[in-house]
């Protein structure tokens, strides 16, 4: 896979050149430093430039002219990394070596249309409403989910963290919103947040470069800002415990672990291993104590991020068994930071993230985010990353398990009481 980035002066164009796909895959990233009163903005924004512009006013009109360019699949996304918001555009079409000449330019021409040609009157969005009501839907549905609805009122807890955001936004702030205002922060995020563009399948790049020069209509050149790294969390003497209750079949329990001092080494390989050692999967030393050998839960698993210094340990148990649960998580992180890890325990986890690295290359998408987090952090290539990985010592794994410490538990119960904090 060869890779050519290209500096457009107010946006990188990234051309990923490769023969493994009959498609052409397009990422087109806007990101900045996340605030809490756009998130609502920016997920409505998601919605609306893909559901319609000037020139395809409704869904109908989309659908036909999608069929006309070989079925051509558009999509949207907003995702956090660390202190950035990434709202993101991505399309997926067949090559015009497999259709006809010309269609590269047109399939690329109707994808700029929905980001740059919104269907607007009077400097407002239009059918701003029906979109707005399946944000709400969105907004409210998180409580649907107990293990997502659980994570959420413990991250709440942990004020002005980027990660203490409901993602989808506040009802609050969406139903404050009106198609003018959510038009001007549409022309602020073109002309204030930063861009990359990822091209990838097999093109002239000369052609791509010119067809991005004449149809993506950005001239602002932004100060380029790579300040992710979210600050960490000051470790505690005591644990923290919080009780909410709600109708859940089973209790949910969450638990947060802060990270501290880690080095970029550390961050980019020794804690991703440490967490598919701690509770990445079914072989995990989470799941085989608390699951197999005692039964006091029904699942278990954690989940590392490290450019928020976070870790998050998350379990569905019975009510009684709770506190069993809690000291059998305390055990096993204590565990670890003594050694007592098998080495082939290790062996499989390595393994397994491994086996991660290299389905990645599968999917393009997949390469696309690689090449992203490249650009963000530095993320070294294929190769490098499955050295590095192959080489953690358990050494290194009982370093990096002294920097995470517990620092909050929630948990979420059958019973109707007042919240307690012990």
């Amino acid at each position: 896979m060869n890779l050519e980035t290209i500096n457009m002066s107010s946006y990188n164009l990234h051309l990923i050149k490769t023969k493994k796909f009959k498609t052409i895959t397009i990422d087109v990233d806007f990101y900045r430093e996340i605030k809490k009163e756009e998130i609502t903005k920016r997920n409505l924004l998601k919605m609306l430039l893909i559901d319609s512009s000037k020139n395809y006013k409704t869904e109908r009109e989309l659908i036909i002219e999608s069929e006309e360019l070989y079925d051509i699949k558009v999509s949207s996304s907003i995702s956090r990394i660390g202190n950035f918001s990434n709202l993101s555009f991505q399309t997926k079409f067949l090559n015009e070596k497999f259709t006809e000449e010309g269609m590269n330019k047109e399939s690329i021409i109707f994808f700029l249309d929905l980001i740059f040609n919104p269907y607007i009157k009077d400097n407002s969005f239009v059918n701003i409403e029906i979109q707005k009501n399946k944000l709400r839907q969105e907004i409210l549905s998180i409580k649907d989910n107990k293990v997502k609805y659980s994570i959420f009122k413990l991250m709440e807890k942990i004020k002005g963290k980027p990660y203490s955001y409901n993602s989808f936004g506040s009802i609050k702030d969406l139903d404050e919103i009106i198609g003018k205002t959510l038009y001007e922060y549409y022309q602020k995020v073109l002309k204030e947040d930063q861009i990359d563009i990822f091209v990838l399948g097999d093109f002239d790049s000369l052609e791509i470069k010119e067809m991005f020069k004449e149809y993506f209509k950005i001239t602002t050149f932004k100060k380029e800002n790579k300040n992710i790294l979210v600050p960490e969390l000051n470790p505690r003497k005591r644990l923290v415990r919080y009780r909410e209750y709600d109708n859940v079949n089973q209790a949910q329990l969450i638990a947060l672990c802060n990270l501290n001092n880690l080095n970029d080494y550390e961050r980019k390989y020794v804690i991703k291993l440490y967490n598919e050692l701690l509770g990445g999967s079914s072989n995990s030393i989470l799941f085989k104590t608390v699951r197999e050998k005692n039964s006091y839960c029904y699942y278990i698993n954690s989940s590392v991020k490290a450019y928020d210094n976070i870790l998050i340990i998350y379990s569905g148990v019975e009510d009684k068994n709770i506190d069993k649960c809690i000291k059998l998580i305390k055990k096993s992180l204590k565990d670890i930071r003594d050694g007592k890890i098998k080495d082939e325990d290790i062996e499989s986890s390595k393994n397994t993230i491994i086996s991660s690295i290299k389905s990645v290359s599968d999917n393009p998408i997949g390469i696309i985010n690689t090449y992203f987090s490249k650009v963000l952090v530095g993320t070294d290539n294929e190769e490098e990353r499955i050295e590095k990985f192959s080489k953690i010592t358990k050494e290194d794994i009982i370093k990096v398990s002294k920097k995470v410490s517990l620092h909050t538990i929630l948990t979420l119960e059958k019973k109707e009481e007042e919240n307690e904090e012990n």
